[in-house]
């Protein structure tokens, strides 16, 4: 059985809470990501989270200045940190409750991340194929758009939100489909499972 710990990308680009977002946003270019762990300003601190929807919708959205706006004030802090011991369907389910794309893993020193992305390429069954192609074209729009009216115009934001709102549809699907299977695979496993006449019938349909 798949852990968190063996999931996770393995050194996670981090970021004090005192750079401003536009040092933020050349990190993610560099290191290819799209989030970025805050770190802990002392033993007893908390860790902190900065993803790119935080930075479209908390601050290009809103006109902020980004070579003077602070990451501390677009992050996610406390953030939730995800155990690395933890199976993939605790992951998604955790995932599905608090409606994440990413989140860091912590053990001891090693700070990591899992995403959903790492979670379904565990799962080949699982494929959206007609709505992962309009996020594709939708991000092509998108791109485009800014390209001809700018980053900070109207249509490129809302562009944006489209493509955001079709990836968290797809990670929602995506994470159902994780969910019923690994029930399905509970009841092949344990058919005459006594827990419950409930459990009884979702297994028998």
């Amino acid at each position: 059985m798949l852990h968190a710990i063996d999931l996770m990308s393995l050194n996670a680009a981090k970021i004090q809470a005192t750079a401003t977002v536009a040092e933020a946003v050349q990190l993610m270019k560099e290191q290819a990501c799209r989030s970025l762990i805050v770190d802990r300003q002392n033993e007893q601190d908390s860790y902190g989270i900065l993803t790119e929807t935080d930075i479209l919708y908390k601050g290009v959205a809103l006109g902020k200045n980004l070579e003077t706006t602070f990451v501390a004030e677009l992050m996610t802090k406390p953030c939730i940190v995800i155990d690395p011991a933890a199976t993939v369907e605790e992951v998604a389910q955790l995932f599905a409750k608090h409606r994440l794309l990413r989140a860091p893993v912590i053990q001891d020193q090693q700070v990591g991340m899992i995403s959903v992305s790492e979670l379904l390429r565990h799962h080949p069954a699982i494929s959206q194929p007609h709505l992962e192609a309009e996020l594709q074209q939708a991000r092509q729009q998108a791109n485009q758009l800014c390209t001809e009216q700018g980053a900070r115009s109207p249509a490129c934001i809302a562009a944006w939100k489209t493509v955001d709102a079709l990836q968290s549809e797809l990670s929602e699907q995506r994470i159902d489909q994780l969910l019923k299977h690994t029930f399905e695979e509970y009841c092949e496993e344990f058919p005459k499972s006594p827990t419950s006449d409930f459990y009884t019938n979702l297994c028998g349909g």
